[in-house]
């Protein structure tokens, strides 16, 4: 049976946005990349999580690894404690997808799909933290998912976190195949594997398309998000895409889709499916970029419902935003400061009775991102506080972990 889709979700499928939108917009000012990159510590094995009974570590989320049960296992916690009930596809005797629905407010048969893979290379006995492949795609639909779970869309958005891609797509493949049997409506699929690696700081990533249903159309309207909401990256469109990860699933029952990666060929992670594929290799302003990018071009084909209501955040124009990583760490960290309003700043790190440990900064600072080590590694285990004061009263402090 032909699969239609309504004919105003046709004409909204025809029309790219070309403004901001301030839900939008919100969410992306929202989304914390200390957020995101807690959750691929964690799933890569950098950081133990504990699942009910003590702490464990995910050293490997290969499929025939006790690990990938374990992760299974985080990702449906993360998602309950966000407020939903994730629903286990199960496909073989190890496979199981990890499904979240959120139903849209007018065209709830009709979905968009934000996606990663959660399993993992290299097999065998060797550590498979696959941090970059593809931890941070899964963290970006945590994190997606963690934000707009009260802000309701015009259509309903699945998020979907697939296994055994790195045996041939096998779990995206089993989903799309049952979603074509029953002429499921899909708007559109936005997958993302592997986002947080640039080693040579040129901003490239790629979009990879095909002319099939309204890929095309997906793809534009990426390059549209980047422009509305200023986001600086250097976007390379390969079309025909390449088919080796989880939206090509999609393409082969005839679905839209688009796949969201890094600079793969020319500057490719070396630590590709080894068991060095970790956090410490991100170049985390890119990844954080890459991730927002994916974001807010969901959100715009999801479309938010009239009347939703923006996060809350701090005035346009009177910003600024400040995160660290690692938190907690045993040894030094760094902290990022965003400023949007140009003038004075002081940083200072203090312990937990108040007493100033180091002075960071004290001076002006331009509108961006600047970054400071943070001493703990000569400092003794506890809590710390970053404090900053900026012009115009702004204030902003940050609890620290030093473990030992």
């Amino acid at each position: 049976m032909l699969r239609t889709l309504s004919l105003c979700a046709l004409i909204l499928l025809s029309t790219v946005l070309h403004a901001q939108h301030p839900v939008i917009q919100s969410v992306l000012d929202a989304a914390s990349i200390d957020s995101m990159l807690h959750f691929v510590n964690e799933l890569s094995g950098e950081q133990p999580v504990d699942l009910g009974s003590g702490p464990v570590t995910i050293t490997s989320r290969h499929t025939n690894n006790p690990g990938n049960a374990l992760a299974q296992a985080y990702l449906q916690q993360k998602l309950v404690q966000f407020g939903y009930t994730p629903e286990v596809q199960t496909f073989s005797a190890t496979g199981k997808n990890i499904l979240v629905t959120k139903t849209g407010t007018e065209f709830p048969d009709e979905i968009v799909i934000f996606c990663a893979h959660y399993d993992a290379m290299p097999a065998g006995i060797l550590a498979a933290p696959a941090a970059d492949d593809d931890g941070s795609g899964v963290a970006a639909v945590l994190e997606l998912a963690r934000l707009i779970r009260d802000i309701p869309f015009r259509y309903t958005i699945v998020f979907a976190l697939w296994d055994e891609e790195e045996q041939g797509k096998v779990g995206s493949e089993f989903y799309a195949g049952v979603m074509a049997a029953n002429d499921a409506l899909i708007r559109g699929v936005v997958n993302m594997d592997a986002i947080a690696y640039d080693g040579n700081g040129d901003t490239k990533a790629r979009i990879h398309t095909r002319p099939i249903a309204n890929s095309n159309a997906i793809a534009d309207t990426v390059f549209a998000v980047r422009a509305d909401y200023g986001i600086e990256l250097d976007l390379l469109l390969t079309n025909p895409g390449a088919t080796y990860s989880d939206h090509a699933s999609f393409w082969t029952e005839g679905y839209g889709a688009i796949l969201v990666i890094e600079e793969f060929g020319a500057d490719g992670n070396p630590y590709y499916h080894t068991p060095n594929d970790r956090v410490q290799y991100f170049d985390v302003p890119y990844y954080e970029k890459l991730a927002k990018l994916s974001m807010a071009t969901l959100a715009a084909l999801a479309i938010p419902a009239e009347g939703a209501q923006a996060i809350e955040g701090p005035a346009p124009g009177a910003a600024f935003d400040l995160y660290a990583y690692p938190n907690p760490s045993s040894e030094d960290a760094q902290a990022w400061l965003r400023t949007e309003l140009p003038g004075r700043y002081r940083v200072v790190l203090h312990d937990a009775m108040g007493r100033s440990v180091a002075v960071l900064h004290e001076g002006d600072l331009g509108q961006g991102k600047h970054a400071f080590i943070l001493p703990l590694l000569a400092e003794a285990p506890g809590a710390y506080v970053l404090n900053v004061q900026g012009p115009q009263g702004l204030r902003r402090s940050m609890r620290l972990v030093r473990t030992p």
